[in-house]
């Protein structure tokens, strides 16, 4: 639910900013996008918490750690998410192509709300499964926040992968 509330903000905010036109604003919210997930893939790569050298240390760097992520996440999706309900067309006739109609703004929107509803219930889920492995040890907190980053980051990646022509130059 924090997750959601997040975005919900994010998009507000990120729909407050004023742009001359709807390519310039999806412009603005592609360079934020592609920010966030370059900032997060960078921080992968460096490894977190190499330092760490106790199961307390680790769960403390590793929460902090995921506050990032999670951060980086928000701002990412946010901006996928307002890219996904700008309206381009002055038409009101619908156009359709060999596959269908294409969906409205709102259609887009919602379909996202839908996936990362599903996604976010997946990852909880993944993350008490990760807990349970090593419940009743003092690792199951530690391995259930690694599970939860990894998985968090992997969902990133799909984004990209799905909204990737929301990210393109054309």
């Amino acid at each position: 639910m924090k997750e959601i509330a997040i975005l919900v903000c994010a998009g507000l905010a990120m729909a407050q900013t004023p742009a001359s036109t709807p390519l310039a604003r999806r412009n603005e919210l592609r360079a934020a996008a592609q920010t966030a997930l370059n900032a997060e893939m960078s921080r992968e790569k460096t490894g977190d918490c190499p330092d760490a050298t106790t199961t307390r240390a680790q769960e403390e760097c590793l929460g902090a750690e995921m506050r990032k992520t999670e951060a980086d996440y928000a701002a990412f999706a946010g901006a996928i998410r307002a890219m996904l309900g700008l309206s381009y067309s002055t038409s009101t006739q619908p156009v359709s192509g060999p596959t269908g109609t294409p969906l409205t703004p709102e259609q887009r929107v919602a379909e996202f709300d839908r996936l990362e509803a599903e996604s976010k219930a997946y990852r909880e889920m993944a993350a008490k499964a990760a807990f349970d492995q090593y419940k009743g040890g003092t690792l199951a907190p530690v391995f259930s926040l690694e599970a939860a980053q990894k998985l968090l980051r992997l969902h990133l990646q799909e984004m990209a992968f799905l909204y990737g022509e929301e990210l393109s130059n054309h």
